[in-house]
């Protein structure tokens, strides 16, 4: 089975991402062939990328780097749940990146954006360079939650529609099958 870890990738004060994460999860237990792992970047409080070596070196000497390092090595797949900020990407979530390298190799990602009008579209075409980057495998069906205070009960919950409701699954589905696709690659690439 497939682990697939559901990452937060915003920090701040009142941050909406980790509604959208917690939905993805509640959708993720009708896709059981895989196991679905929370991860909230506020959490895992990395300090400003602080390594002395390259991280392709693997030569990872700071604490945080190595529980960090453990956190996402196991993963076999990936959910960015990301915001947009001023057009780009949460730095909180460009620095978790950035601080790892062969953690993320080989590994596909989706990408579940939100904010004003363009719903973290274009964070997320940023963020598929990135991916890129760490040679990981952007899969193309996207999340992007356009406007979402639009989208809040009167007690502040998220309350998705039926087309993302249906987009999250298509996404779901697909993570699990590349999550399953790459994990035999990396064994074929290691033998």
């Amino acid at each position: 089975m497939v682990i697939v870890k559901v990452l937060v990738g915003s920090v701040r004060p009142n941050r909406f991402g980790p509604q959208i994460a917690q939905w993805l999860m509640e959708l993720s237990k009708e896709h059981t062939d895989a196991t679905f792992e929370l991860v909230d970047l506020e959490q895992v409080n990395l300090p400003f990328l602080d390594e002395p070596d390259l991280p392709s070196a693997g030569n990872y000497q700071q604490e945080h780097t190595k529980k960090w390092a453990a956190v996402i090595g196991p993963a076999d797949g990936f959910i960015w749940v990301h915001p947009e900020y001023n057009h780009g990407v949460s730095p909180a979530l460009k620095n978790a990146i950035d601080y790892l390298w062969k953690e993320w190799n080989n590994k596909p990602v989706a990408l579940a954006g939100y904010g004003a009008e363009a719903g973290g579209s274009r964070a997320a075409e940023q963020l598929r360079l990135v991916a890129s980057g760490v040679m990981m495998f952007d899969i193309r069906t996207q999340l992007v939650i356009a406007n979402y205070s639009q989208q809040l009960d009167e007690s502040g919950k998220f309350q998705p529609t039926d087309i993302q409701t249906k987009i999250a699954h298509k996404l779901l589905t697909e993570i699990v099958f590349w999550s399953g696709q790459f994990q035999r690659a990396r064994k074929e690439l290691s033998a």
